[in-house]
């Protein structure tokens, strides 16, 4: 082995040449080297750091090109974003959400490409996404899809955990984009469509002649006389209903706010359940297909055919709660109540973190008042009376 000797410091210091004979260095090839390190050495190079800086140097290079073509490698695109969020909606929050979000994604981003990297979305991609929607006038749906993607990538934030290096797919998102636009619209007027009386005697009566399938026609009428969703009603599952404590309980991963809905039956709700058709043995309202219950989105349609065919001022199924709630208050009950019934998330602090109590005997009672006024609207008795409602009666 043939070394150089140098100084530095005033210590002395060795650098390794090579080898000298057959196959390996000529005495040529050594003499040049020598004589190459010879003058970085009197240029005042520590040639032996300079070549360990040198090899430290590369091999940070080779870290950070491998780092770069396993970010590569990893980065999710828009679609698995998207297909990923949906998959944690579905199995953690509620049936009513999964199927909103889905819908407007769906919709919304059918001429959106993506294949995209997550993380090279900006501002102008979202925009993308909702200036359509805002030119077509739905304002509402434009921030409805606002907020679905600002989730979905706050999620994706989430998701990228730098201690879990098993993972297939990061995202690799520095900032959400959407946090940076503003809301289509800044203050959304609330509905306040409701069906008076009379025109509940009307739609009770068309829909008891019109040509609307008997599981639609039964879906709205318990509407109006629970006061529940049409997403937890057209969904129902025969094993949800207590047929002994007449009762319908709606889980919480069907349930809009992720709680157990408790919905005593007044004898007008009852009656329908009892009379309606059993052509599945999972969901009370099959669809067509027989795998699965009556599209939400399938109402909204039949209601204004309906409405059309017996000359009544449109309405949303919607509204039908909104009907509730507002005749509910006429009929005596008050608003706690009529909340309780409607399972509306209660924020007030002694609601949310001390409240048990389950509030049956209440509702039921409510159910009563109601399932009174009620039938004296559909039997067009006149106008119903109202009946005070007391808590402790």
């Amino acid at each position: 082995m043939r070394n150089i000797s140098y100084y530095v410091g005033g210590k002395e210091k060795q650098k390794k040449i090579g080898r000298y004979g057959k196959g390996k260095m000529t005495l040529k090839a050594i003499r040049d080297k020598y004589t190459e390190l010879s003058k970085e050495y009197q240029s005042g190079i520590d040639v032996k750091a300079q070549e360990t800086e040198q090899a430290a140097a590369a091999e940070r290079e080779r870290q950070a090109q491998a780092a770069i073509e396993r970010k590569a490698k990893l980065q999710g695109s828009f679609r698995q974003l998207i297909d990923l969020y949906l998959e944690y909606a579905k199995t953690n929050l509620s049936n009513h959400y999964y199927q909103s979000v889905n819908r407007a994604f769906l919709f919304n981003l059918k001429d959106f490409d993506t294949n995209l990297k997550v993380s090279e979305i900006a501002k102008g991609d979202i925009n993308s996404i909702l200036n359509p929607i805002i030119n077509r006038g739905s304002l509402v749906m434009a921030n409805r899809m606002r907020s679905y993607l600002l989730a979905a990538f706050n999620w994706g934030i989430e998701f990228d955990d730098p201690d879990n290096p098993a993972k297939t797919v990061q995202f690799f998102i520095e900032s959400n984009p959407v946090a940076k636009i503003k809301k289509a619209l800044k203050k959304e007027n609330p509905v306040d469509r409701f069906l008076d009386e009379t025109e509940v005697y009307t739609l009770w009566q068309g829909l008891n002649q019109s040509s609307m399938s008997v599981h639609r026609a039964n879906v709205l009428k318990l509407m109006l006389a629970t006061g529940a969703r049409l997403e937890a009603l057209s969904g129902l599952q025969w094993h949800e209903i207590d047929w002994n404590e007449r009762l319908i309980t709606i889980p919480p991963k069907r349930s809009k706010n992720g709680q157990y809905w408790v919905i005593p039956l007044n004898d007008i709700a009852h009656e329908i359940l009892l009379s309606n058709p059993r052509l599945d043995d999972v969901f009370l309202f099959p669809a067509g297909n027989g795998i699965e219950p009556l599209r939400t989105d399938s109402f909204s349609q039949a209601t204004t055919r309906l409405c059309l065919s017996i000359g009544m001022k449109h309405f949303t199924p919607r509204d039908l709660r909104i009907t509730f709630k507002t005749l509910g208050g006429k009929a005596g009950l008050d608003k706690d109540i009529r909340d309780r019934l409607q399972n509306h998330a209660l924020t007030d602090v002694s609601a949310k973190h001390y409240d048990r109590y389950d509030y049956l005997l209440e509702k039921r009672r409510a159910m009563k008042i109601w399932n009174t006024y009620l039938q004296r609207i559909i039997d067009n008795s006149g106008t119903a009376q109202v009946i005070p409602f007391k808590k402790n009666a």
